[in-house]
């Protein structure tokens, strides 16, 4: 179940520090769920190069379909996200001919708007243009690093600038278009039940029963509200090749959960006619 993942890698001292809220996770989570991917790990890593290597490695090494890392991209002498993950794959930094355009671009359209004093290329800003080998670049149309994108055996990491807006146009522009492309061969599904109580060890055990009984099914939780207006609501999750089928599971999955909780079973009338014992 779930047969694509991702893990996100989002480096940044000030996250680590409390001084600013993480933005990039919760979008990036969101937009990976939608298209059917599991995302397996969130980590925070502080701008030490030992550490980002190491975090790079073990995230290569669970063998997701993507690895996406945020922040350390711009022109900063701490910004090593390019270095780190040369030393990560042992693929030698190259100073990328695309890529050396794209920050002269950058360059060339903050000067002419009074933002920067000069458009040439000194040795901080050309470094942005020197990646792994093998690497693609792309053009950062709202700042000046461009991102990265990389092959490391059936895995393809991506290395996205931080700065929120500059993130979120590379993630729909270029690193949504990847994903979709090696998408998952199946078609995810779930249902809600929403459980009118306040104490979740009440139900546990039937929550823990079911998941035994429907492998194919996750059974998650969320808490919502207060006290006695409490509302646990519990989520079954699958995904199948055929939409019949997945139908089907999740159907069998919530008849079974509304059952032990003694809850209504309510007829979908999209099942009618279609879902066999």
């Amino acid at each position: 179940m779930f047969d694509k993942s991702a893990i996100l890698l989002v480096v940044s001292r000030e996250i680590l520090e409390g001084a600013v809220v993480d933005r990039n996770a919760a979008f990036i989570a969101s937009r990976i769920d939608d298209i059917g991917y599991r995302l397996r790990s969130i980590q925070v890593i502080d701008r030490v190069e030992s550490e980002m290597v190491s975090a790079l490695k073990w995230a290569i090494d669970q063998k997701p379909t993507f690895v996406i890392t945020t922040g350390g991209m711009g022109p900063n002498w701490d910004d090593s996200s390019r270095n780190c993950l040369s030393l990560a794959t042992g693929q030698p930094l190259e100073e990328n001919a695309a890529a050396v355009e794209f920050v002269q671009n950058s360059y060339r359209r903050l000067h002419a708007k009074g933002i920067v004093g000069s458009p040439d290329l000194n040795e901080s800003r050309r470094g942005m243009a020197s990646v792994p080998r093998g690497a693609i670049c792309y053009e950062n149309t709202v700042g000046t690093a461009p991102a990265v994108q990389l092959r490391v055996h059936n895995t393809t990491v991506f290395l996205l600038p931080g700065v929120p807006a500059e993130m979120q146009q590379f993630f729909a522009t270029n690193v949504l278009p990847v994903m979709n492309a090696e998408g998952p061969d199946t078609v995810r599904g779930e249902r809600v039940i929403d459980y009118h109580g306040y104490d979740l060890s009440q139900i546990s055990r039937a929550l823990a029963d079911i998941a035994k009984k429907h492998p194919n099914v996750q059974v998650r939780t969320r808490t919502q509200g207060f006290d006695r207006t409490r509302v646990i609501r519990i989520l079954l999750v699958s995904e199948h090749e055929d939409q019949a089928q997945l139908d089907k599971v999740l159907y069998h999955a919530e008849k079974d959960m509304r059952e032990r909780l003694g809850l209504e079973i309510e007829p979908r009338p999209t099942d009618a006619g279609t879902i066999g014992d």
